[in-house]
């Protein structure tokens, strides 16, 4: 057999080789728990099953969405316990908090500061 129809041969028995492993990748099951668009962008979404932080109330501040909350370290965020404010996401989830209540509240981390998602009043 000439070589330029043996080289023909194996150049088509590679291509149908690589494609039947293409078509095989994309049928398998994607193992990432998250989107390979949110990982081209550099960002993961958290577990939905987070728990929610505690704190005490010390402030509330609802003309300017803010709250100050007395809180454990929580580590998912690199934060450390302490007193702190925080910006909220919705100014009606401050409605019937005072100083004193006992509260679970989620926060994210929302450029160099922090953001109440939701807030809960634990007492």
């Amino acid at each position: 057999m000439p070589l330029k129809a043996t080289f023909g041969i194996l150049t088509l028995a590679a291509t149908i080789g690589l494609a039947g492993s293409v078509a095989a990748a994309e049928t398998m099951a994607d193992p990432w728990p998250y989107s390979h668009d949110d990982e081209m962008a550099g960002s993961v979404q958290p577990a939905a099953s987070m728990p929610l932080a505690s704190g005490r109330v010390v402030a509330v501040d609802r003309t300017g969405s803010k709250i100050t909350l007395d809180y454990p370290a929580i580590p998912q965020l690199l934060l450390e316990g302490g007193i702190r404010n925080f910006a909220v996401q919705d100014a009606a989830a401050l409605t019937g908090l005072t100083p004193g209540d006992k509260v679970r509240f989620e926060v994210e981390r929302e450029g160099r500061g922090f953001i109440v998602k939701r807030i809960v009043n634990s007492n």
